[in-house]
């Protein structure tokens, strides 16, 4: 039992964040750009989002600008759905986000030798 004490004493455990917190912004972009490609759904909310940008100029004039605008009822909803949409986007990412973070835990366990 010394012996394994003697190990995990020994044994310096630096995660991704300590080593590499000056990227860690550009490796969550990283795992988020994949979601497009591997996420059937992602790819498709993306696609509405772009259609009733298309089909309603102003609503996405509402999202870039601190203009005040004047929406039709129509338009009203679109923005209502686009922001919907703009959730389940942002719910998709925090999710792959997540499993990317079980996914390097394991491969830390692994490392460390207690898996």
């Amino acid at each position: 039992m010394s012996e394994v004490k003697g190990v995990l004493d020994n044994f310096r455990f630096e995660t991704f964040v300590d080593v590499h917190s000056n990227i860690f912004a550009e490796y969550l972009s990283s795992v988020i750009a994949k979601l497009p490609k591997e996420n059937p759904e992602y790819r498709s909310t993306e696609e509405r989002i772009e259609e009733l940008y298309k089909e309603y100029p102003k609503v996405m004039a509402v999202l870039d600008t601190e203009k005040p605008s004047d929406l039709s009822e129509q338009e009203c909803k679109a923005l209502i759905e686009v922001l919907e949409l703009r959730n389940r986007l942002s719910d998709m990412q925090q999710e792959a986000i997540y499993f990317r973070g079980c996914y390097d835990s394991v491969g830390y366990l692994k490392k460390a030798g207690i898996l």
